[in-house]
C-alpha cells in the first residue's frame, strides 16, 4: 500500500539536492492539493462489481526518464465508467517544465517549448487534476513510471501524495496473456486490434489504454472476475513477484 504523508501546516522546503525550477506552489494551492489526495484515502469496497467502478486512466509525458532532473509536460486521464468510456470527462493538460524539451521529445509527442512556454506549472494542474480524480481506481499503463514523476512533487513540495487504489494493464496483461513474449502497450494494442490513433501523447496513450482495458473487462467477465476483490486475488496469485497493483487491503 502506499504510504500517505501527515499534511504540514506549512508549505516544506523540497529535499536536498533538488531543485524544481519552476514556481513553488502558494500555501492556498498546497491546501487544495492536499485535500485533493485526502479523497484517495476512501478506498472503494472490494465487493465493487468491475462493471460500475469508476476508473480513471492516466498518462503523462515528460522531457526525460529521471524523476530528478527531469519535468512532467503534459497530463491527460480519462473516465471509464459503468463499463463504458466517458468521452465526456476527459483530462488534457499540457505543463510548462521550465526546463528545455529535447528535440527528441517534441518529435515523439509533438510538444514543442513554445506550446507549453505559457502554461501552468504542474502544481495548478493537479490542483486541477484531484476533483477530478476523487476517490476512483488509477490505471495506467506502466503505471508506476507516471506516479513517480507526480509524487516526487507532491512529496518535496506538499507533503502528500496519490494514495488511490492503483491498477497497471501491464499487470492484467502478464495474468491474462502469461505466454505472450510482450505486454508493452504497443504490442498489446496489436494484439487486440486497437488502432495507435494518439499514440504517445498524453491523452491519446490514456484512451488506448483505456480501450484496452476494456477489451480486458471482457475477457474477465468471461472468466468469472467481476469484483475488484477477485481482479486482486488474480493478480496476486498470479503475479507474486511483479508488484504493479496497489488496491486494498482484503
Amino acid at each position: 500500500m502506499l504510504t500517505f504523508f501527515k499534511t504540514l501546516t506549512n508549505g516544506s522546503a523540497p529535499p536536498q539536492g533538488y531543485c524544481y525550477a519552476g514556481n513553488p506552489p502558494d500555501r492556498e494551492t498546497i491546501g487544495l492539493i492536499r485535500a485533493g489526495a485526502a479523497q484517495g484515502r476512501h478506498k472503494p469496497h472490494p465487493r465493487t462489481p468491475l462493471s460500475v467502478q469508476r476508473f480513471v486512466i492516466l498518462d503523462t509525458e515528460t522531457t526525460g526518464f529521471d524523476v530528478d532532473s527531469d519535468e512532467v509536460i503534459s497530463v491527460g486521464a480519462v473516465v471509464i465508467e459503468g463499463g463504458r468510456l466517458r468521452h465526456d470527462q476527459c483530462f488534457d493538460r499540457l505543463v510548462n517544465p521550465f526546463r528545455p524539451i529535447p528535440p527528441e521529445v517534441t518529435g515523439l509527442t509533438g510538444i514543442t517549448p513554445e506550446m507549453v512556454a505559457s502554461q501552468p506549472g504542474i502544481f495548478p494542474v493537479l490542483k486541477d487534476f484531484f476533483p477530478y480524480l476523487g476517490n476512483s481506481v488509477i490505471i495506467g499503463h506502466s503505471i508506476s513510471f507516471d506516479l513517480a514523476f507526480l509524487n516526487h512533487k507532491l512529496q518535496a513540495y506538499c507533503r502528500t501524495q496519490l494514495v488511490n487504489p492503483v491498477l497497471d494493464t501491464w499487470a492484467i496483461s502478464r495474468a491474462l496473456y502469461p505466454e505472450l513474449p510482450s505486454h508493452s502497450l504497443d504490442h498489446l494494442l496489436e494484439h487486440h486490434g486497437i488502432e495507435p490513433h494518439g499514440r504517445h501523447t498524453a491523452l491519446g496513450d490514456a484512451l488506448l489504454t483505456a480501450q484496452l482495458f476494456l477489451s480486458f473487462l471482457i475477457i474477465l467477465k468471461r472468466r468469472r472476475i467481476d469484483s475488484l476483490r477477485a481482479l486482486n486475488r488474480l493478480l496476486n496469485s498470479q503475479l507474486r513477484q511483479h508488484v504493479h497493483l496497489r488496491i486494498l487491503r482484503l
